[in-house]
């Protein structure tokens, strides 16, 4: 038996909750419809959906799916949206992944009407987070990809998610690590807490250094968080004893930092000297987001 397939409309009606009934039901499995609404598609005729925040697809758990289709079939349809020369899902890509490999032909599936690329990527996020749990890199990716796309703030991706905006910018922080750092985290060698602590670590090589104990010798998030307490004391006792060191930014710096981070929904570092001059430095990783930025911060005139 497949539980995969045999699903409650819980989570559907904790999407809807927070959603709206109009983002909500486009996520339903089609089960309150009559029949002709859900209808055979070919399975060539269907492409995965780009905004797809999940990357990696446990190739056990398909087969395992894959099996319990071509013994009971396809319980459940998938849901897509018309497309230029065919669809493309807006849920269901691991039912879609399972029945290619089962060696189907087609799959039932509900067509929705007038979703748009926005829709899509809320859609795949939330369906994600409510049925299936996204690593804590997946989530961060598909928070900057709803922010870059969207034109949002930080807060409206929490608003959208159903979480706190702390949540989003903890996960958002993740991004930041070191690349070793956030493929120890994707391969479950640190939970999201481990990262959390390396990341008071501001060097790389510093981050580094201390991710390799963690995964060496298993240490608590508490013990981590112990580690990185006392090399920040030590770095700050080195720093002072040496005449002319940079001293540690005052208070409002990081305050300041974090305003703008959560305004622009990048990250903003504020490199500040004695009387008050400096620069600010606003971090973007493609052109659609530097795009976004300038708008949010020089928006061009319209007639």
């Amino acid at each position: 038996m497949c539980q995969v397939e045999h699903r409650t409309r819980a989570p559907e009606i904790a999407v809807e909750r927070r959603l709206g009934r109009g983002l909500g039901a486009l996520l339903s499995d089609g089960s309150d419809l009559d029949e002709r609404t859900s209808r055979e598609l070919p399975l060539d005729r269907i492409r995965p959906n780009p905004q797809q925040p999940r990357r990696r697809f446990d190739t056990e758990a398909i087969e395992e799916l894959a099996e319990s289709i071509r013994t009971h079939g396809i319980l459940q349809p998938v849901v897509v949206r018309q497309v230029d020369r065919g669809y493309e899902l807006i849920s269901g890509e691991r039912r879609w992944r399972a029945a290619r490999r089962a060696g189907l032909s087609g799959i039932p599936a509900v067509i929705r009407e007038g979703v748009g690329d926005a829709e899509m990527l809320e859609l795949a996020l939330v369906e994600n987070v409510q049925r299936e749990d996204l690593d804590p890199l997946e989530r961060a990716q598909g928070y900057r990809s709803m922010m870059s796309t969207l034109g949002i703030t930080q807060e409206e991706v929490a608003s959208k998610v159903g979480l706190k905006r702390a949540s989003v910018a903890n996960h958002l922080r993740l991004l930041e690590l070191p690349d070793e750092a956030q493929d120890a985290l994707r391969r479950g060698l640190i939970d999201m807490g481990h990262a959390r602590a390396l990341l008071g670590l501001r060097r790389r090589g510093a981050i580094l250094k201390l991710l390799g104990v963690v995964v060496r010798r298993e240490l608590s998030v508490r013990e981590v968080e112990r580690r990185v307490r006392e090399e920040l004391a030590r770095a700050e006792g080195g720093a002072g004893a040496r005449a002319g060191a940079r001293r540690r930014p005052p208070a409002w710096v990081g305050e300041v930092e974090g305003r703008m981070r959560e305004s622009l929904g990048a990250k903003v570092s504020i490199q500040n000297k004695p009387g008050y001059k400096g620069r600010v430095v606003i971090e973007y990783f493609n052109r659609k987001e530097l795009d976004r930025i300038c708008e949010r911060l020089a928006p061009k005139k319209r007639v």
